[in-house]
């Protein structure tokens, strides 16, 4: 029995030892009061007037009243891992002068606004996706180009080309166009083109496709109406080579585009 006495007070001293950030903490003005904290406290340190506080070793903050003549006050102390601390702090003699120490606060962080996202990260995200069909596709030699994943976000179409070389010759980029044409022009008709330019593009920093390598191009273009007679057409040019690429989206490609979460 006598034991279980002993531990019982033992028990008692421990939870007095370790408080929460919420719970009371006794001040005197001829004792020290002591609070450990799980990470390194902050250089900024708020507490009323009638508080005197002070920075020891790091994680230990001393609080001493200010007189007698004491009213109850509120602090707040800030880690530098980004917690925020606040306590009542209230004048007892006979509860004061103890070393406590403070169990972690966990601080509600605000809600991360989900904003929309930008071409440039819709363009990685396509790039570095296995999913789409292939719409079109066109080989010169060994180097082989394909037109697929057409997606859709926004008042954007992100149209995904893929260039696979399968030579040992490096495949050098000159240019990548985007135009509108005729599917059929009559005999001695001047074919009208229409060129389009991207608004944004991922993978065009890769200029060279290495032999035996292929390269991944996301190209961005402002949605625009294509009539039953007319299709996009992709023509990738190699720098001072022939083997050029020509890559086509027809009307019902254009519209069948996958829409973009």
């Amino acid at each position: 029995m006598k034991t279980f006495k002993i531990v019982s007070i033992l028990s008692l001293l421990i939870l007095q030892l370790t408080v929460f950030a919420q719970d009371t903490i006794f001040i005197s003005y001829n004792k020290v009061t002591a609070l450990q904290f799980p990470s390194p406290i902050g250089s900024s340190v708020v507490s009323a007037k009638n508080v005197l506080a002070s920075i020891k070793d790091e994680n230990v903050l001393t609080l001493k009243a200010i007189g007698s003549n004491f009213n109850t006050s509120n602090i707040e102390i800030n880690t530098i891992d980004g917690k925020s601390y606040k306590m009542p702090v209230s004048f007892s003699y006979g509860r004061s002068g103890k070393f406590i120490r403070i169990k972690s606060s966990e601080v509600k962080k605000p809600p991360v606004a989900n904003l929309p996202l930008t071409n440039v990260e819709i363009s990685r995200r396509i790039g570095n996706s296995n999913k789409g069909e292939i719409v079109s596709t066109d080989k010169s030699s060994k180097v082989k180009g394909s037109l697929g994943s057409i997606s859709i976000s926004g008042n954007n179409i992100f149209y995904k080309l893929k260039v696979k070389n399968r030579s040992n010759i490096g495949f050098d980029i000159d240019f990548i166009r985007f135009y509108v044409r005729d599917l059929k022009t009559a005999k001695r008709t001047v074919t009208q083109e229409a060129e389009i330019y991207p608004v944004s593009s991922y993978g065009t920093d890769l200029k060279c496709i290495e032999g035996r390598s292929a390269g991944v191009y996301v190209f961005a273009l402002n949605k625009f109406p294509v009539s039953k007679d007319k299709a996009l057409f992709v023509e990738i040019y190699e720098k001072n080579g022939a083997r050029h690429l020509s890559l086509k989206a027809s009307k019902s490609d254009i519209e069948n585009a996958r829409p973009l979460k």
